[in-house]
């Protein structure tokens, strides 16, 4: 009985403790690890968040770009720090594809993690270069179906939110692509401008500035519905291939065991961020609907993408390293 109460009493002393954290949080500087290159769309998203955080808690939170193995780095940087809410992880649907189609995972996939707050969506977008005689997504879905297998399109990697939205195209259209990957969206772009590769699947917010430049044609958008970004390009649902969506989410995410209290906080503030005209501007130049959701909310997100893609990953056979 002493050790019943002995335990009792000491849960009760940690409850007791937790306004009195979240009062204090954050005492110091918060880090936000980008587990993808700098100056890349999620990279955009996470800087104008973090400044959006420092003003309403008072305290720098400062962006940490760690690329690399498919986001696998970052995550896994995140998921051994302290469980303290002074390391953060902004990712995005490549957290949920790595824990369904990768290889085995230096940390306990998402369950290494205590989600924080969705952020938004946005679709991938399906581009060719100005030049091309692809002119729209009927003319790639035509040409593919007519010549299986001629057709190359680039990915942002083996693994990607990308890649995985290419392959969940073939296998509901019954088309056959020539999959090349590439180490980010930048030699991507660059192959594909220069010819070498006859399409590309690319998240919105790496190629909105391509698309408003003229440089690239967006043929398609992933999504359900169409952009707000981009009204006039059409879905790929709405061009034959019915049914089909993929597009991507966002989402902040703490180490496992982080403090409920602080959890809370932090997701009361991207609440409050989310109001924020600079930075509710910067997620419409990067062409993404932003909603923040709860902390169940992107939980159930998370689960709902991991059986989708391992279905997907199963079917197409896809696997990377």
């Amino acid at each position: 009985m002493r050790r019943n109460f002995l335990r009792l009493a000491c849960v009760c002393a940690a409850f007791s403790a937790l306004p009195v954290l979240a009062a204090s949080y954050p005492d110091r500087p918060v880090r936000i690890v980008v587990p993808f290159p700098a100056g890349g769309g999620t990279d955009a998203i996470a800087r104008s968040l973090g400044e959006a955080l420092s003003r309403r808690l008072g305290k720098p939170f400062i962006v940490e770009n760690k690329p690399g193995a498919a986001s696998i780095m970052g995550s896994d940087q995140v998921s051994k720090s302290p469980a303290d809410g002074y390391m953060l992880l902004l990712t995005t649907s490549a957290f949920a594809i790595v824990a369904s189609v990768g290889p085995k995972l230096p940390y306990d996939g998402t369950r290494a993690f205590e989600p924080v707050a969705s952020l938004g969506r946005a679709p991938n977008v399906v581009l060719v270069r100005k030049e091309s005689r692809l002119t729209s997504m009927e003319d790639l879905l035509q040409v593919a179906k007519a010549s299986p297998g001629k057709l190359t399109y680039g990915s942002a990697g083996n693994g990607s939110s990308v890649h995985l939205a290419a392959e969940y195209l073939q296998a509901m259209s019954g088309i056959r692509l020539i999959h090349v990957p590439y180490k980010g969206s930048a030699p991507q772009f660059a192959d594909l401008l220069a010819g070498h590769i006859d399409a590309a699947f690319a998240t919105m917010a790496s190629s909105a500035s391509l698309i408003r430049d003229g440089r690239v044609r967006a043929l398609a958008v992933t999504s359900a519905d169409r952009s707000p970004t981009f009204p006039g390009v059409p879905t790929v649902g709405e061009v034959g291939v019915k049914g089909y969506s993929a597009d991507v989410w966002y989402g902040v995410f703490a180490p496992k065991g982080t403090p409920p209290a602080i959890v809370q906080v932090l997701y009361q503030a991207i609440a409050s961020a989310s109001a924020s005209g600079p930075y509710r501007e910067r997620l419409t130049r990067e062409g993404v609907t932003g909603k923040v959701g709860s902390p169940q909310e992107l939980t159930a997100t998370v689960d709902q993408e991991v059986a989708r893609w391992k279905s997907v990953a199963k079917e197409r056979n896809i696997q990377f390293d």
